[in-house]
Order: C-alpha cells, then structure tokens, then sequence
C-alpha cells in the first residue's frame, strides 16, 4: 500500500497541552539560564527573599512536569504514526527508525548551541517503542510500573542510608559536576564559537551523564510506553474518555502526589544531609511528578473541553505544539543569545524574577509565531523539512486556502 505525505486532521487539545508543555519548559530552562549554572546574589534581603521564592516557585511547577507531559505525548504521537499508516496496510516500524535519526541529527545540531536540548535523547530511547508495538497490555502495564518504581535509584538510596557506600557522589556524579562546572565558566566567558566547539563532544557527554546519574532513562521510557497505551485505547480521539478518565483519576493523582511530596519535605527532619539527602529527594520527587503530571493532563482536559473560555484560551497554544520541534530549537537559539556571555548575558546580570520575566516574554512571543505561521502553513518549517526527509518525497507546505 502506497504511504501517503497529505497533511492529517490534527487534534488540537493535544496540540495545545504539546505546547503548554513546551512554555513550562522554556519557562524553567529560563530559571536554568539554559544550564548555565550561577546564583544571582542580590543586596537587598527583601529581593534576595522574593528571587528564591520566585526560583522555589518554579520548580514547584515546572521541574520535571513539563518534560514528562512532553514525553508522554512522544509516546502518544508514535502510536498515532503507527496506527495511521497502519489503517493504510503500511508497517511504519522502520520509516520511525528513519524518522528517529533525523531526530537525533537534529538534536546534535541543536546540542552545539545549547547542551541540555533533549531531542538526541529521545531519538536513542525512542527506539524501545519499536519492539513493543505489539507486545500485549497487560505486560507494558507490568513493565511501566517496574521503571516508575525508580529500582536503581532505590537500591541506591538503600545503600546509602545503610551506610553501604560512602554518602558522597560517585565517579560518574563527580565527573558530570566537573563538566558542567567548566561549562558554567566557558559559557559566561566564552566566545560564540568557543560554545560550539565544548558541544560537540564535552557538552553531549555532560548531558549523557545527568541523563544516566539522574536515571531519566527510567521514567521517559515508562512515559513512552504510557503515551502509546494512551493511544492504544483510543482515549485520545474521544472526548467523552478523556473527560470521564480525567474526573476519575485527578483525585488519586493529587493524593499520590501530595503523599510523596510531603515525604520530599522531610527527609531533612529525619536527619539526611549530603548525597543521601539529595538521592532520597530525587527518588520521591521523581514519584511525585508522576501525580503531578496527571493532574496537569486531567486539569488541562477538563478545562479546555468543559469550559468554553478554557477552549478559547488554551487552543491558542495549539499552534505552538504544532510546531513544537521548530520552537523548542528555536527556544535554544534565543536562550543562549539572551543568558551566555557572548549575548547579553543575562545569566549574570538579571535575577531569577527578572529571567522569569524574560522567560515568559519569549512564549508570547512564540505563542503569536506559531499562530500567525499556522494560518498560513500546513507544518512549521523544521516539521516540514522533517516529513520531506522521512518520505523522501515533496510535501505540501503553504496552505491552499
């Protein structure tokens, strides 16, 4: 059966939460001064009070939730891919193996600007999703729940509060505080090319190790598979399912998450300090954001489908998921412009409140883009360029009418 490059109805709730998604993280990457890594130290006790708040504040909502909503919906898209082609006779598997490694020529080329860009990540786990196609339920339901329960880390914090190990950081952990630490200096100090240059190799490897250390190769690959279950059920083309699953599991999902987060909280009180405390704050943090990320999804759907002005406002957003891949690597391209030294380096001269600030300037931004660029074109550029090179084939970009 001949495959087909037409462009396909979109569904724009999942569009827009995609882009939602995408603000949180731009939003938090501001907060990270795109890994450049430096406390701004302010002389007034007040605005020194009201920047930590404001730091604390976002991570509260933005640290790790806003990739997890965007990888699960990676695990959502892949089924999308699969089953469209699929109802067409065509076996997608190897053309996403394809499509998986322009990802990763993308995200390498992304990387040179700005390290932590994630795409290269998600082109090497996004290969785990190609021999589980076809793998029953109830064994993907077994196996996510086996990387949600974070064992590694587990046996990990384990072994430290057992005195098992030495309450320090390993090899590994050590070797990625070396690196960033010589990228915080080159990045404040450093030349445009300079940048580039530590990217293509130091910057990857530094990446790779938080990716390892952090184990976040645990719970995206759960994430993925959840996406595609997702998609399996079908719940995303009814917006009957996603209304009562949303009502059914926004409850549990706040208890689990407050359950865990309140365990975050005190582990100081309990006298952790050190490597072991930030373990243990990793591990039930990582367990929290799973309730967190539900509740987000099941706010976000139960806003835009039973409110008509959560639909309005939040289907500007749309647009923005829509071409998500074309604004996270533009997103790259500004923030190290906007934070590192050889821009206007406001990694150093600006406050947490104010790189917020700037932050937030730059989704309005996008938000308008993405909009403006809709109306008139089927796919934002680096999309387009994307298909062409996946099917090998002409793609129609303008709109006809």
């Amino acid at each position: 059966m001949k495959q087909t490059t037409t462009p396909k109805k979109r569904i724009d709730s999942i569009d827009a939460l995609r882009g939602i998604a995408l603000m949180g993280i731009l939003v938090w990457h501001s907060i990270e001064h795109f890994d450049l890594m430096y406390t701004p130290v302010i002389e007034s006790s007040f605005w020194q009070a009201m920047d930590t708040f404001v730091q604390d504040a976002a991570r509260f909502l933005f640290q790790g939730k806003a990739y997890a909503v965007f990888s699960l919906l990676f695990g959502l898209s892949f089924f999308i891919q699969m089953d469209s082609q699929a109802d067409k006779g065509y076996d997608f598997r190897l053309r996403f193996v394809w499509r998986l490694a322009i990802l990763f020529i993308l995200g390498y080329l992304n990387g040179l600007i700005y390290m932590g860009e994630f795409f290269v990540i998600y082109a090497m786990v996004g290969l785990v999703l190609i021999p589980l196609w076809k793998v029953p339920t109830k064994w993907l339901v077994g196996l996510i729940a086996i990387l949600f329960l974070q064992i590694p880390q587990l046996i990990e914090f384990i072994s430290l509060l057992n005195g098992h190990v030495p309450n320090e950081p390993n090899s590994l952990n050590k070797e990625m505080g070396n690196l960033f630490g010589q990228a915080a200096n080159l990045f404040i100090h450093g030349s445009f090319s300079e940048v580039i240059s530590f990217n293509v190799f130091k910057g990857q490897l530094a990446k790779m190790l938080w990716f390892i250390n952090e184990y976040r190769y645990l719970q995206l690959t759960g994430l993925f598979i959840c996406g595609m279950l997702i998609g399996r059920y079908h719940i995303h083309k009814s917006e009957e399912k996603m209304i009562f699953y949303s009502k059914k599991v926004l409850p549990y999902a706040f208890g689990w998450f407050l359950f865990f987060y309140l365990i975050v909280l005190s582990l100081p009180s309990i006298g952790l300090v050190d490597y072991t405390l930030e373990v243990g704050t990793g591990l039930f943090q990582t367990y929290a954001n799973l309730g967190m990320l539900v509740v987000y999804i099941s706010g976000f759907t139960l806003l835009y489908y039973k409110t008509r002005s959560g639909r309005k406002v939040l289907g500007k957003l749309a647009p923005v998921g829509r071409m998500s891949v074309t604004n996270y690597m533009a997103q790259s391209v500004i923030g190290v412009t906007l934070f590192y030294g050889f821009g206007l380096n406001l990694a150093v001269t600006a406050t947490y409140l104010q790189c917020i600030l700037v932050g937030l300037c730059v989704c309005v931004i996008q938000i308008a883009y993405s909009n403006w660029w809709i109306k008139r074109y089927y796919y934002g550029p680096v999309e387009w360029i994307w298909r062409i090179l996946t099917w090998f084939k002409p793609v129609p970009l303008k709109r006809t009418k």
